[in-house]
């Protein structure tokens, strides 16, 4: 009722104005603003009409659609941005959008804000990318049974799972231990047999360190044509560790960056470790040695069948 009283204030308004009437004369005749009056004959004579336009809902849309590449191609190339960020980065390329758009926009198009998958930024270098293909082709000549892929990892006793079941509306309570503040340091080597030469560390890899885990550990447990694929970890480079691997027989590679596939196994060892969430650094240690049995020769072969090893029949 009210609406319909609205449009025929309007028509009285405009029929009076059109008849010779002022806009002011219109005004205070029917007890309006000036402003109105100036409004409302003016949508009639541009647009012949004296209804008033629909109220709310996104009168934007079709403005910020038309700019979908350039949202895309920002957010893309730095995906952590947060909304006002984002904001910011297209005001400079001209395009001003409040926040409150931006993410009806990601609504409408079905992308959300979730945790995200990091990855070294090493891997973006000219050199690394070069380095690449290179190692794709050597692995060619390379027999997987011989391969040993050596890493090491860090846990404590903070480890446990971020995440768990509620009502929604309530928190998740779950005990967790308080941890150890010192780390421990897990390196294992990886060939299509299982794990091998595996140790335990208290504290960080260091250079010195590395190099007796070298002569005291990996070595004896290496075979003549065994090929030893490290990372390029400053400890890992030290001097006297090629003397100390090749007397026996093998032969030492440094990987590209971010290709060893101890990450691969690590990855399952930090899951099997937040399950248990050891509290103390001796159950910790208990939960990671026993967690190295859980790695199978099929496991490990697979592991090298996912990295694209050619050589490698899985059949």
């Amino acid at each position: 009722m009210a609406s319909a009283l609205s449009v025929d204030l309007r028509e009285r308004v405009v029929a009076a104005i059109e008849a010779g009437a002022s806009r002011r004369k219109a005004a205070r005749r029917f007890e309006v603003s000036p402003a109105s009056t100036v409004r409302w004959h003016g949508a009639f004579v541009q647009e012949c009409r004296t209804q008033a336009k629909p109220m709310g809902g996104d009168q934007r849309s079709h403005a910020i659609e038309a700019q979908t590449d350039l949202i895309r191609r920002t957010y893309e190339a730095q995906p952590e941005l947060f909304l006002l960020e984002l904001r910011d980065r297209l005001a400079q390329r001209g395009l001003r959008v409040g926040v409150s758009s931006l993410s009806r926009f990601f609504k409408r198009h079905g992308i959300t804000r979730g945790k995200n998958t990091g990855h070294a930024a090493e891997q973006e270098r000219e050199d690394v990318k070069a380095a690449r293909p290179s190692w794709f082709e050597r692995q060619l000549d390379l027999d997987p049974d011989s391969l040993v892929f050596l890493d090491e990892t860090a846990t404590n006793t903070k480890m446990a799972r971020r995440y768990g079941r509620a009502a929604r509306g309530e928190r998740c309570w779950v005990a967790v231990p308080f941890g150890h503040w010192k780390t421990t340091t897990v390196t294992a080597g990886l060939r299509t047999s299982g794990l091998m030469a595996t140790a335990l560390f208290d504290g960080p890899m260091t250079g010195a360190r590395f190099r007796d885990y070298v002569e005291q550990t990996l070595v004896p447990a290496l075979r003549p044509g065994d090929t030893v694929a490290l990372d390029n970890l400053p400890a890992h480079k030290v001097s006297g560790i090629r003397e100390r691997i090749e007397p026996v027989g093998a032969r030492l590679l440094y990987l590209p960056t971010d290709f060893n596939l101890l990450k691969l196994a690590f990855a399952k060892l930090k899951a099997i470790l937040r399950a248990e969430a050891a509290p103390t650094i001796s159950d910790l240690w208990d939960t990671i040695q026993q967690a190295f049995r859980r790695f199978t020769s099929a496991e490990c072969r697979r592991y090298l069948a996912a990295a694209a090893y050619d050589a490698y029949d899985p059949t």
